[in-house]
């Protein structure tokens, strides 16, 4: 399967580095759209420094006024004049070139430092108070404006009444702009008193484009329309993005989809060497490690089943020969047979027979019930060393008797363990029955109680025939028996496998160990976790 050759990467590396075209594209196209409507800005609009200017003009002597250029100041289109105490002009400059004001002019134009504004309304031909309004009006820090004063002129804008601006001549229109701050192009006006590097009072008149004017308006109408143009720009190449990125994604998926195919299909998923985002990577793995899980589940299950199969194999072996005796004789008593002196015996045989088939069954049944995931198990604290000392005190008389030499080493302090205690004695009666079941009289039996490093163990030994090498491995596997070897035949096979499954219930183990050097025999080793 190709899986690319793409390197280790993060998603979001991934994503980014897919993503970096459409973005240099929004941001080339915002760029310059920023770049041309600053130019424009710039163009007709520039945000003026007054405040430079009036300084630069306060250090400046009148020989050095033809050099004050007021347009890096004020920008393009403005102009500056200044003039003496008398209104004489001493300098022009910007666009200030033959252009003149009269006295009456001149006092019509705002200071610059005043906070007050002259707004000049047309009113109807039927007003009362006139058909001009002209209020003066402050703005206040909360942003509100105040009037403090007004005037009404007539439609020959001849003053009529009110508190401000009274005199006999009539305004012009052009002194009208000029009360509003506008010089009849569309621009601002202001006047400035300040005083010279010579220490003479100079006015400078300076005008210049602001914000509310022609140009104004029509570089933010230009800026709206490029604005609302840049939204279906962006989201069409969101769109485009997003189509292009779910094929890489598809494309980088498509293994991983091929690989659950090919496991449904029961064929290797093919993931060795893919390579991708670390992400991607990552779940390949765990999909790997999913596939060799489930590899070795079925192996196990295969096991599992082979092991049921020989299990129900031997299962079936062990009872066909004392079932067949038990027919075989239970016949010939039916039959007659037997002699009469015979039919004793046959019945004592077919009794033994029935007890070793109920013996063999109830094994049986006792493994399988230790094999369930629910069986259940009575554990609590419990004193391994007087339990030990405690059973193999109610067997130090059989096992004399059968020509046994039972030695013990418990020590007297307690060790104690969290456990089933029916289930704990089954386990070392196994072990012990086997001691005695596969030697012969005269087999010195030792066992041993101890703790180590938090586990509890108790070691059944024996110094009788051993175990061969060819059984020890599979020892504690169902239907192991030593038959040849130890030479009773009367094993189940089960003994040591029900052991074990009470250990692993206790969350322990049991192990056969070596005999000490120069020893013989046989040493099972029980483990238990302490409490």
């Amino acid at each position: 399967m190709k899986t690319g050759n793409r390197r280790r990467e993060g998603l979001f590396r991934f994503l980014a580095e897919n993503y970096v075209f459409f973005t240099i594209m929004n941001l080339v196209i915002l760029t310059g759209v920023y770049l041309m409507l600053s130019a424009y800005a710039d163009h007709v609009a520039p945000t003026p420094d007054v405040a430079g200017l009036l300084e630069e003009l306060q250090s400046t002597e009148d020989g050095e006024l033809n050099r004050l250029n007021p347009v890096p100041w004020l920008g393009k289109d403005s102009g500056l004049m200044i003039l003496d105490e008398e209104g004489n002009v001493i300098c022009g400059q910007g666009d200030a070139q033959g252009r003149a004001f009269t006295r009456d002019e001149l006092d019509c134009i705002q200071d610059y430092d005043t906070e007050s504004r002259i707004l000049v309304a047309e009113l109807s031909e039927d007003a009362e108070g006139g058909r001009y309004l002209l209020t003066r009006a402050r703005y206040l820090e909360d942003g509100s404006l105040t009037i403090t004063g007004y005037a009404f002129l007539d439609e020959n804008r001849v003053w009529k009444s009110g508190t401000i601006l009274k005199r006999e001549k009539p305004f012009t229109e052009r002194e009208l702009e000029y009360l509003m701050g506008r010089d009849g192009q569309d621009r601002g006006i202001y006047s400035y008193s300040y005083t010279n590097a010579e220490g003479l009072s100079r006015r400078a008149v300076f005008w210049m484009r602001e914000a509310g004017s022609r140009e104004y308006r029509l570089f933010y109408q230009v800026a709206d329309g490029v604005m609302l143009s840049i939204i279906p720009i962006y989201l069409g190449t969101a769109a485009f993005c997003i189509f292009w990125l779910s094929r890489r994604v598809k494309r980088l998926l498509a293994p991983l989809n091929e690989a659950v195919a090919n496991l449904a299909a029961d064929q290797p998923s093919g993931l060795e060497g893919y390579r991708g985002p670390v992400e991607f990577k990552e779940l390949a793995d765990n999909f790997l490690k999913m596939e060799d899980a489930l590899k070795k589940s079925e192996e196990e299950r295969l096991r599992l089943d082979e092991e049921r199969r020989k299990l129900l194999a031997d299962i079936s072996h062990d009872l066909k020969t004392p079932v067949t005796v038990i027919q075989g004789y239970a016949a010939a008593l039916r039959d007659g047979l037997t002699a009469p002196e015979d039919q004793k015996k046959y019945l004592d045989t077919i009794a033994r027979k029935a007890d070793r088939v109920n013996e063999l069954l109830l094994t049986f049944h006792e493994y399988s019930r230790l094999d369930r995931p629910d069986m259940p198990v009575s554990k609590r604290r419990e004193d391994l060393c007087g339990l030990v000392q405690e059973y193999f005190a109610e067997r130090y008389q059989e096992l004399e008797l059968a020509g046994f030499e039972v030695e013990a080493f418990i020590p007297e302090k307690s060790i104690w363990v969290c456990a089933d205690r029916a289930l704990l004695r089954r386990a070392m009666e196994n072990i012990v029955n086997n001691a005695a079941a596969y030697n012969p009289p005269g087999t010195k039996l030792t066992v041993e109680v101890r703790e180590e490093k938090g586990r509890a163990e108790i070691r059944i030994a024996d110094d009788g025939n051993g175990i061969p090498e060819e059984l020890k491995r599979d020892l504690f596997r169902p239907f192991v028996t030593g038959d040849t070897a130890r030479g009773s035949g009367h094993g189940s096979g089960l003994g040591l496998a029900i052991t074990a499954k009470i250990l692993e219930l206790h969350g322990g183990n049991v192990c056969l160990e070596d005999p000490p050097p120069g020893g013989q025999g046989a040493v099972f080793a029980l483990f238990l976790p302490c409490i």
